[in-house]
């Protein structure tokens, strides 16, 4: 058995061992919140000028100000959510063939504590973009993003940084592009 499919088993036999952990939890998680429709949902900070700051797994800023000048895709997730680990491959892939044209990054909505699971999140999925965490409580205040009330929840920003689309829920790397170049060509 490889070292990449041993990695990929040990990660998934500790994300559920945590998942389970975290339902006993006090805490709020976002899990509970899921949608499993998958629609587009209406948001009140559709068109709006979105500003956000969040720290990433290596260290670095995840920002408006760093994102701005490019459409992105901010994809909020779970780590132990398998439509959140799908979704972000899809959205690496989407990511390569539209880079270096567009901004990607996860937001992993789960406590601080967490980060070193977000981390390997990154790492065995092979992201090449960033990824940050932020709880609920540190969304709603180090952000006007808006309530996210599921994951995956895939938001898509134009390059001055307004919201154009917000899609709970699963999608296909065709609606992505396709969301994406609406961005770059409005």
């Amino acid at each position: 058995m490889s070292g990449r499919v041993v990695a990929i088993a040990l990660l998934g036999s500790c994300l559920a061992v945590l998942a389970c952990q975290r339902v006993n939890d006090d805490s709020r998680d976002p899990h509970d919140l899921d949608d499993p429709q998958g629609e587009d949902r209406e948001s009140d900070s559709l068109g709006q000028v979105q500003r956000y700051e969040f720290g990433t797994t290596d260290g670095q800023e995840l920002s408006a100000e760093t994102q701005r000048g490019r459409v992105t895709a901010l994809l909020f997730v779970t780590t132990f959510d398998l439509a959140s680990q799908v979704a972000a491959k899809q959205l690496n892939q989407v990511f390569h063939s539209h880079r270096p044209r567009i901004n990607a990054a996860a937001v992993v909505v789960e406590g601080a504590k967490y980060a070193p699971l977000a981390d390997v999140f990154r790492s065995t999925l092979e992201l090449s973009y960033p990824v940050a965490i932020a709880d609920l409580d540190l969304l709603q205040r180090s952000s006007t993003l808006g309530e996210v009330r599921s994951v995956p929840t895939l938001v898509i920003l134009d390059a001055q940084g307004r919201e154009i689309l917000r899609r709970s829920g699963a999608f296909r790397p065709d609606e992505l592009d396709r969301w994406l170049a609406r961005g770059e060509h409005p």
